[in-house]
This record gives structure tokens, sequence and C-alpha cells, in this order.
């Protein structure tokens, strides 16, 4: 059977170059099917196609045509009724000619909800609210983001669901952050957990004292970033692992995302049983819990998935995932997103890497690791001719 090809796509791209003439073009050059963007972060994208064109949205959106009576407290913030109108204009094209249509959807970095309700921001343990981050336990993003993709596979039938970033990950790099002094990767770890409302309650009713752990937390923040004494960062990190209310807090938190997957993919599948839910599988507390318990929590986000999707650069965590996913009762698929150019800005010698070297180690560690896909990054952004040239590499590497 021939590797699946699908392609990351931003309705603004197909509003400005025509649905059906781009939909068209994908099936010609071998696409299988179509990752829309149905929400989406701040970005400024700039597309070569038609003339060089730049989008930008500060706070993010949604993009397609939301139908807000069916939403409770968090109503969507939709985009223009221009961009909007793309996806059922793909839906009805796509589904003429055979291509998939799924939905790409960004989850918890979407900063006009933490604008239009506060409480529903991660809160760093400084007590700080994330700019940009909201926080997976609260009771109104899940149901928000179940009713969402519901709403979006009841109007398009979607094939996939593509959940982006349901485990929130520290994310102090985004929002033209300045950070002048390293965060060491035990601090980093444990300023992904939130202490936001939600999570102070649900650790409370498990009789974790909240307060308490919050300054076991910070002090040991503080310290790793200020202390500067050579060899206790190991003596701190098996400490804290060695605390149960920690141990209990970030079960808790992992557990939140877990839940909203499941309640995703409960609203969605209740709509059309067939529609598969896509997410990335990671979370960074390895440290924090061990590996045994660490993977057992993945085992459970995979488990509520029907695909996992791998990410360039990240070997030893697709290894990882890709095990548990092929281990998982039924196997679940695994997706890998190959971009065709690296991202500008990216440090380090892999950035010098050529594209044709790079996507060689990339389609290996694909067929080592058993993939069923490909999608590429991100279909308007590149140059017409970079989009054949691709499907072309694939189906080379995958006869």
């Amino acid at each position: 059977m021939p590797m699946r090809v699908t392609t990351y796509a931003y309705p603004w791209d197909l509003a400005r170059l025509g649905v059906e003439r781009i939909v068209r073009q994908m099936v010609g050059e071998g696409i299988d099917a179509i990752d829309l963007a149905a929400t989406y972060h701040p970005i400024d994208s700039l597309s070569p196609r038609d003339g060089m064109r730049l989008f930008s949205n500060a706070r993010g959106a949604v993009y397609f045509p939301a139908r807000t009576e069916r939403y409770g407290r968090i109503r969507p913030l939709t985009h223009s009724a221009e961009i909007c109108a793309v996806w059922p204009e793909v839906a009805k094209h796509a589904g003429a000619v055979g291509l998939e249509l799924n939905a790409w959807t960004i989850t918890l970095f979407l900063p006009w909800i933490r604008d239009a309700h506060p409480d529903c921001a991660r809160v760093l343990p400084g007590g700080d609210h994330s700019g940009s981050g909201v926080c997976p336990a609260n009771a109104d993003v899940q149901e928000f983001l179940a009713t969402l993709c519901a709403d979006v596979v009841e109007q398009f039938g979607v094939s996939l669901v593509r959940l982006e970033s349901v485990m929130p990950l520290f994310d102090f790099d985004w929002l033209r952050s300045r950070v002048l002094f390293e965060i060491p990767p035990l601090a980093r770890t444990l300023l992904n957990l939130c202490f936001c409302g939600a999570c102070a309650a649900r650790a409370t009713a498990a009789g974790v004292d909240v307060e308490r752990l919050r300054r076991v937390v910070n002090d040991a923040i503080a310290a790793e970033i200020c202390g500067g004494q050579v060899g206790a960062g190991a003596d701190r990190a098996a400490t804290l692992a060695a605390n149960r209310e920690l141990r209990a807090f970030v079960t808790l938190y992992v557990q939140s995302s877990i839940e909203l997957v499941r309640a995703i993919a409960s609203r969605a599948k209740g709509i059309a049983g067939t529609t598969r839910i896509s997410l990335n599988a990671t979370t960074p507390y390895a440290s924090l819990l061990g590996a045994a318990a660490e993977d057992e929590l993945l085992a459970q986000l995979i488990g509520a998935s029907d695909q996992i999707g791998l990410h360039p650069g990240n070997s030893a965590s697709n290894r990882r995932v890709a095990g548990l996913a092929a281990r998982a009762t039924p196997r679940r698929e695994v997706s890998a997103l190959i971009p065709r150019v690296r991202i500008p800005g990216s440090a380090g010698p892999v950035a010098q890497t050529p594209v044709a070297n790079s996507e060689q180690a990339a389609f290996q560690e694909a067929a080592e690791l058993g993939v069923d896909e490909i999608a590429l990054y991100n279909y308007a952004l590149l140059r017409e001719r970079d989009v054949p040239d691709f499907v072309s590499a694939v189906r080379r590497a995958f006869p």
C-alpha cells in the first residue's frame, strides 16, 4: 500500500488562491488529504504563491463558520466571513475529487480565550498568568474544545481531527519573549506546571497541600536558576521525584489532558463514529515521575486517540511514542510531520543540513518506526515546485 501523504494548509491562503483550483492541484500532485486549520494561534505567515503575501493575526482565531449558539461560556472568536467560507468550499470540492478533509485544531495555545476569560489561563508556579496558553483542566476549556470539534465534524464530515498541543509545555518562548538567562531542564519542567484555580481545586480534592507544594516548586526553580552549586541539580531532582504531593500533582495535570482528548473523541465520534482523532503524544515529566510512570500516562493519552503524530528533530521521543503506539490494542496509526525546508531562525548544525539530506534521514526514521502517513508542512508557504518535489521524494522512499 502506498504511503499516505497529507498536507497542512491555511484557510487564508486558499481564500486568496482559489479553493477549487488548489484542491484539484493537490490531487494532481498526489496529495491524499488536506489538514485544514480549524483554529490557529498567533501567526505571521509569508506565502510565495501568486506574489509574496503576508497574513498576520496577533491573538489567534477560529477559521470555520462555528455555530456560536451551540457553545457555552467560551464562544468562538471567528475570523472574517471570507476566510471562514473556505471550509464549506473545501468540503464540497474535496469530496468531489476524493481528497480527504482533516481538521487541524490548535487546542491550548489560543490567547483570545485567555483574553476573554483570564481564569482559563495557565498560571505559572510564581502566580503569573500565561499571556497565551489556557489550561486543559479548566472545565470551560474542555467543553469549548469538545463542542468545537463536534461542530466541525458535523458540518463538514471531516475524516480526522488533528489535535495540536493537548499537553501544555513551558510556553515562554512565544510572543517575542526576552529571557536573558539559562533555564535548566529541571526548572523548565517545573515551569510546565499550572497552578490555576482548576488545577488547585483538583489537587486539593486529592489531598495535596497546594500552597506548600507551590513553595517547594518555586524554591527548586530559584535554586536551579540562581543557586550555582555544581552537582546539586541531580540531588534536587531526586528529592522532588520522591515528593508524593508533587508526583500526585503532576499526574493530575497530565490526566487533565487525557480527559480533554477523551471528551473531544466522545463528542466527535458521537456525531460520526468513523471520525479519527490524532494528537502529539509527549510529556516532559520523566524526571519527576520516572520513565515507567510517564509511559503509563503516555499510553493512556495514546489510547484516547486513533493516531499519533511525530515531529522532526525529536528522535528519542518519536521512538518512544511509536513503540507505545505499536503496543496499543488495537495498534495506533503513526503520522510523521516532515517540513520541506528548515524553519528560519533554527539554530545548530541541523539547520544547515541540505533539504535532500534532512528529508532522507526523516524518511529513514519514518520507515524504521512503521509510519503510516507523511504530513507535509505547509502547502502554500512553499513554492509551487516544492510540493510535487516532496511527494516524488516520498514515493521514491516508499515505493
